[in-house]
């Protein structure tokens, strides 16, 4: 019977149900117990006898799938982002990766809503103090009438920037793989430099992949040019942002806030300097976490598994 590794905390969450939707499929499930995702030295402790991953974010290195082989075929990541595998390897060993590319397109620019919604009406806040006995009423800014500047505009790019549209804002994005100005409810969402995303943004969110071309795309140089009244959101990758530029910006009063699902290290440590400010909403990389987004993402994970193992 062919095995495969479970690796993802997704499914790891409810193995008995997982575990027999795996054997009916006459496979032999291998159960991983990663904290969030398996390092390096953990990947290389579990393959060389599987024939089919279902993964997480774990490092899949080079030496991880040399040392897979020859019995992996197919790494079916949960989920959309696959910048923890080192495709160019998994391509010249001979390993599909497969995934479920814009399935949390939905789910995810809810969650970037949230959190331009509580940045700029002072939501949270507002809740922290009003639970112990203050009454504040602080003067926030409306959507309306603002410029959203988009990094990434890509399924999930695009959708938030639709229901931003809805509001009334007006949108700006930068995408070497988009181009085009978009329509988006009877608006043109245009293409600018990401220099003009800092200049011109009023809320800059980030929903790119994440790969070595844009690592720390948001830095210290980038945060010198945006205006003080300038908000940044991440429902992407933690490491696109320079954490430690960013906890200076907020510090010298640079940006207005920031909303941020994801960190350059998770999960993020309870000391760490982001959770100091009171203009700073915090998430648990758990934006794509919505019911039918995560029941159409297992379903095509196991189906992407047994489309190669067959």
């Amino acid at each position: 019977m062919k095995k495969v590794l479970v690796s993802n905390i997704m499914m790891l969450k409810e193995k008995d149900r997982f575990d027999k939707a795996i054997r009916d499929l006459e496979y032999d499930p291998v159960w991983a117990a990663p904290d969030q995702f398996l390092s390096e030295q953990e990947c290389l402790d579990l393959v060389g006898e599987i024939d089919g991953w279902l993964a997480g974010d774990d490092r899949i290195t080079a030496s991880v799938l040399e040392a897979a082989l020859p019995r992996l075929k197919v790494i079916a990541k949960w989920g959309t982002g696959i910048d923890s595998i080192d495709l160019e390897a998994a391509k010249r060993l001979g390993v599909e990766v497969k995934n479920s590319p814009a399935a949390f397109a939905n789910a995810v620019a809810e969650v970037a809503i949230h959190y331009m919604l509580s940045l700029s009406r002072n939501l949270v806040e507002i809740d922290r103090a009003v639970r112990t006995g203050a009454w504040p009423k602080p003067q926030g800014i409306e959507l309306t009438g603002r410029t959203l500047g988009m990094i990434g505009f890509g399924a999930i790019g695009q959708r938030i920037a639709e229901l931003t549209t809805a509001f009334g804002m007006d949108v700006i994005f930068f995408d070497p793989f988009q181009k085009d100005a978009k329509q988006l409810l009877g608006k043109d969402a245009h293409p600018v430099s990401l220099d003009e995303i800092a200049e011109r943004a009023d809320i800059i969110c980030l929903a790119c992949s994440y790969n070595t071309d844009n690592h720390h795309i948001v830095n210290d140089e980038f945060l010198h040019k945006v205006r003080p009244s300038t908000m940044i959101v991440n429902v992407a990758r933690g490491p696109l942002v320079d954490q430690a530029a960013l906890v200076s910006a907020l510090k010298g009063k640079r940006i207005a806030g920031a909303g941020l699902d994801v960190f350059e290290t998770e999960p993020l440590d309870k000391n760490d300097a982001l959770t100091t400010f009171e203009n700073v909403v915090l998430g648990s990389h758990n934006a794509n976490n919505g019911r039918a987004a995560v029941e159409y993402v297992h379903q095509n994970t196991l189906n992407n598994l047994h489309k190669v193992l067959g």
